[in-house]
């Protein structure tokens, strides 16, 4: 899918979130007289994927949310709002969170209305339950974003077929919005190839969905189902998952869709205007890394010293730059001479990430003996980084453990935080790390205020945020 570019003008305008209408539009066009033909179909689908890689500019809000706010990256101080989050006094005004709450709301926007007018249109029918598919992955994606972050949210499922139909809906529990995450992803489940060729890698399939079914069980402390599912993923040859032997192929450019992608925000290199610049963010301020590095996100010490001295990923993953600081070396495009030009992919879910959910549910549910799956799985993450397997220790101990391969493991890819969060550690480990300001009501991130004051009924604010 790398090769289909990614469509922001969708000419039929959905209201995001809650944000100010024209109340006499000239240009509205009905879903109606849009959704016609295969290639409207395809269109809308298109437009769907946009937000996976918008949350922020050039994908860079997964890295603030879920790095900088935990012990693994702290901020360059050029920016207030990444500072606030680095430091635990954010606020319900903060840019970074305005900006991924409207566009992970955009992004279910255009899925609703893919799966309401899509299957009314004439045209081949896998074609058009795989698009419905595509569809319904990614709602249940944006959603598990932002439920996670921001707790109860309004659960809008339907398109806003015309604007003297928009509502101001209140926040359902979070329990609601999980209830219907899982039931996407089932569907999509169902419905979803294995894997695609050509231009259409990239898009969802249906390991993608049964890896963040796996992630929603485990987030839900439903560890029999979060093992079952990450079981079949690692049982199913022919879905074409693995482990590289090497690091270096993990991220490796010309390895962008191989065994160990199961879903990523993608980016082109090129003149289309759909290159990436992510790695100038994590690269030394005023390098050449992507025509200027800008040293914006950058490792904790206490992070690089986290990996035992004969770790491979030490080496791989960090490059100590001219100020003898450490930097994030995992991405790494030779040719992203300019700006966004990167053609770097950013992983939202690999394979590691679904070998070490396996590990930790089977974990949940038995107690540890020698090489049992628990073991086996996370060995297989030790035994790449140039460890020792881990043997003898208590289901405590191991627990530890495994947080702290996955810790070691997706450094960087924006998964700590809800890793801290999901398993009531976040305050414990910031305090102990020296976060001063970090209190129990950091567990949820505020509504934007935006969105508030344009829509009242999203009141309650998140406790321990201003009302």
């Amino acid at each position: 899918m790398k090769r289909i570019l990614y469509i922001f003008g969708l000419v039929v305008i959905a209201a995001t979130s809650c944000q100010k209408l024209d109340e006499s539009p000239q240009s509205f066009i009905s879903p109606e007289n849009f959704y016609k033909t295969r290639n409207d179909a395809i269109a809308a689908v298109s437009a769907a994927y946009a937000p996976v890689r918008n949350n922020g500019f050039v994908t860079r809000n997964y890295a603030i949310l879920g790095e900088i706010t935990t012990d693994n990256m702290f901020p360059l101080p050029n920016n207030n709002d990444r500072v606030q989050l680095d430091n635990f006094v954010h606020t319900p005004t903060n840019g970074i969170l305005r900006e991924t709450w409207q566009n992970f709301y955009q992004g279910i926007s255009y899925t609703n209305f893919v799966i309401d007018y899509v299957p009314n249109i004439d045209m081949d029918v896998a074609l058009r339950d795989r698009l419905v598919g595509e569809a319904k992955f990614l709602r249940a994606f944006y959603y598990y974003h932002l439920v996670r972050l921001f707790g109860d949210l309004p659960l809008m499922t339907t398109a806003l077929a015309s604007l003297d139909k928009l509502t101001y809906p209140k926040r359902a529990p979070k329990a609601d919005v999980y209830v219907q995450i899982i039931k996407d992803l089932k569907d999509a489940e169902g419905i979803l190839p294995n894997g695609y060729t050509g231009a259409d890698q990239g898009r969802a399939t249906k390991g993608a969905a049964q890896a963040f079914l796996a992630s929603v069980y485990l987030t839900q402390k439903q560890y029999q189902l979060a093992a079952g599912k990450a079981a079949e993923i690692m049982n199913n040859p022919a879905l074409g998952y693995g482990l590289w032997d090497s690091y270096i192929d993990v991220y490796d450019i010309k390895n962008e869709f191989g065994k160990e992608a199961i879903f990523d925000a993608q980016f082109l290199s090129g003149p289309s205007g759909q290159g990436g610049n992510l790695i100038a963010f994590f690269a030394q301020e005023n390098n050449a890394v992507g025509g200027r590095g800008f040293g914006s996100f950058q490792p904790t010490v206490e992070l690089y010293n986290s990996f035992n001295a004969n770790d491979v990923r030490r080496t791989v993953f960090f490059t100590k730059g001219t100020d003898n600081k450490w930097y994030c070396n995992k991405w790494i495009d030779a040719d992203a001479k300019t700006e966004n030009q990167s053609d770097n992919n950013y992983p939202l879910m690999r394979y590691a990430e679904v070998v070490l959910t396996y590990a930790e549910a089977y974990n949940e549910v038995n107690v540890p003996v020698d090489n049992n799956e628990a073991y086996k799985a996370v060995n297989l993450i030790r035994k790449r980084s140039g460890l020792p397997n881990l043997s003898g220790l208590t289901q405590a101990q191991l627990r530890d453990s495994i947080l702290n391969e996955r810790r070691l493991e997706l450094c960087f890819e924006g998964q700590r935080w809800f890793d801290l969060v999901r398993t009531d550690r976040l305050v414990s480990t910031m305090l102990a790390k020296g976060s001063a300001n970090v209190k129990d009501f950091h567990v949820l991130f505020p509504v934007p205020q935006f969105e508030i004051d344009l829509n009242p009924n999203l009141k309650p604010q998140n406790t321990g945020y201003p009302q």
